[in-house]
């Protein structure tokens, strides 16, 4: 009894254990996982960034060009200029426009990007081989894993491009694409022949899901830059590279083969078959 109340307070009975039941052994397995209590005590391997065969080949084509006015494998001040110029000209700005204000502005950002030159140096004279172009590039994009991380003036650049390109629709159009190929790779480019901008424009709009507005060219731009493996929205985005994407062959042979050709499946018998069709 309670001394607070005459209440009874019952004892849980004591279960005895039944001697007729079978005794069960259980097996009880933990496995442990080591934390590291703080970064100091972390272990992370160091593994340097580079790019991809694909990543370099797109660089190159840019690089080759867009930029290597005179083919000769170097690029200097005054070719990022005839760029800048060449695009002013495709887009129709004037000189004194908001969007070549704004070109002009990227450019010097480029040039202090990509042509390094040391104290005292004449950066007019000063020239980017492709080798530093790759390097370049490899210490910009090791710092950006998605579109968001890249840095202001790359982010400024793909917008004044896809501001070159847009038709004043708000999204470029198939022509306008064809046109920039003409004027930036060869007037024959097999790029701005009929059938090979067709299949650029279905992979940047998959297949005409989407429009070619400002958010798909920012999607298409990043996987030109950041895509490591082919078959991307942005692989041709400025020129044809990498493998071309074929579809995975079907045998049909199966579909006109006779009744006495075909191994068809028993269960009683041992088949040659190596595979089901369905």
């Amino acid at each position: 009894m309670s001394w607070k109340s005459n209440t009874i307070i019952m004892q849980p009975e004591e279960r005895k254990p039944d001697e007729s039941s079978s005794t069960l052994e259980i097996h009880v397995w933990a496995s442990w996982m080591k934390r590291y209590a703080s970064e100091d005590e972390s272990k992370t391997l160091d593994i340097p960034f580079k790019l991809s065969p694909l990543q370099e080949e797109k660089l190159l084509i840019f690089f080759k060009y867009y930029l290597d006015g005179d083919c000769d494998g170097f690029v200097f001040e005054h070719d990022f200029h005839q760029f800048a110029e060449k695009l002013r000209r495709f887009a129709d700005w004037s000189p004194n426009s908001d969007e070549y204000i704004i070109l002009k502005q990227v450019l010097t950002e480029l040039i202090q990007v990509f042509i390094q030159c040391e104290s005292g140096q004449n950066v007019a004279f000063t020239s980017l081989s492709t080798d530093d172009w790759l390097k370049i590039w490899c210490q910009t994009l090791s710092r950006c894993t998605v579109a968001s991380d890249m840095p202001l003036w790359l982010k400024y650049f793909q917008s004044i491009l896809y501001k070159s390109l847009d038709s004043g629709k708000g999204e470029i159009e198939k022509a306008n694409l064809q046109r920039f190929y003409c004027t930036f790779l060869d007037s024959n480019c097999e790029e701005a022949k009929q059938g090979v901008i067709d299949i650029i424009y279905d992979s940047l709009t998959s297949n005409g899901d989407f429009k070619l507005d400002r958010d798909t060219w920012s999607q298409c731009f990043a996987n030109w830059l950041l895509g490591t493996k082919p078959n991307g929205c942005g692989q041709w985005l400025f020129g044809k590279c990498g493998p071309t994407p074929e579809f995975f062959p079907i045998d049909y042979s199966a579909m006109n083969s006779t009744v006495d050709t075909r191994d068809t499946y028993s269960h009683k018998r041992r088949s040659d078959r190596h595979s089901i069709v369905v």
